[in-house]
Parts: C-alpha cells; structure tokens; sequence
C-alpha cells in the first residue's frame, strides 16, 4: 500500500468517525428538543420550593425518569390552557392525606378516582390546587419537573 493511499484511508476514516459523531449529537438534540421543555415559574403557590421566575426543566419522557409517583413535582395543563406546577400528594385509589381534605375532598369520599392524581402547592395557604378543583387527569399532566434554575435576586 503506497503512503498516498493509506493518507485517504486516514482521512475516510476520520471523516466517518465525524459523521458519526456529527449524527449520535443531532439525534440527541433532536431528542432533547422533543423530550424537555423549560417552564417558568408563576406565582407563589410552590414557595419555597420553587419562587415566581424560577425556571425549570420539564420532561415529557417519563420513561426515563419512572411514572408519576407521590412528591413528584408535575406540570398540568388546565382546559383553559393555564399551565400549573403543582407536588403530587396521592395517586389514583389512595386516601387524601387528612392535612389537604377539604369539602370537595369529602364530597369525593376522600379517595383519588382512578386515571386521576391529587396535586397541591408547597405553600398551601396560597395555591390554588386539588383542594379547590378537584383530583387531576392524568391525561392533563404535561410532565415532570426533573432540574430547575432559582431566578437571580
């Protein structure tokens, strides 16, 4: 093999290796892009947790994060289109914990129907939540928040 045909056997091989590389990087962004959102903040109902602003990272990918389970933060979309953040506190045919009962809660006999999950606000004094209206949809849930970034004072 002359030293002129190993040089291309060199770069060939360097160019697919780029190609690759090129290729396994746009289908992760492409994933990225389909899979994770940022959803910002609105409102004081998960202070302290998370503050009016803070931005968050939302997957749509619970695959790779488990299924909605108890103290996972979730992101819901109401009919009115209003997105709201909001920590699981029962799932689907589990008793509401007695700290959130509330009227409605009792008119649903304190259980969380099936297909549904039972979310509250961290500062429950000023959420508007489950309490109010009522167990969530699941098919209303957006997804997880799973990273999150505190708005700059």
């Amino acid at each position: 093999m002359s030293a002129a045909d190993m040089m291309e056997q060199r770069r060939n091989t360097r160019m697919t290796r780029s190609l690759i590389l090129l290729t396994i990087f746009g289908l992760l962004a492409l994933f990225f892009a389909l899979n994770f959102r940022i959803v910002v903040v609105n409102g004081p109902s998960m202070e302290p947790t998370y503050k009016h602003g803070d931005r968050l990272l939302m997957t749509t990918a619970y695959w790779l994060f488990g299924p909605v389970q108890k103290g996972d933060v979730v992101v819901i979309m109401r009919p009115t289109g209003e997105l709201l953040i909001k920590r699981v506190a029962a799932l689907a045919g589990e008793q509401v914990p007695r700290a959130y009962w509330s009227p409605l809660v009792y008119m649903m006999g304190g259980r969380v129907p099936e297909g549904h999950i039972f979310v509250v606000g961290d500062n429950l004094e000023r959420s508007e939540d489950s309490r109010q209206i009522g167990a969530i949809p699941l098919s209303y849930v957006q997804g997880k928040i799973v990273g999150g970034r505190r708005e700059l004072p």
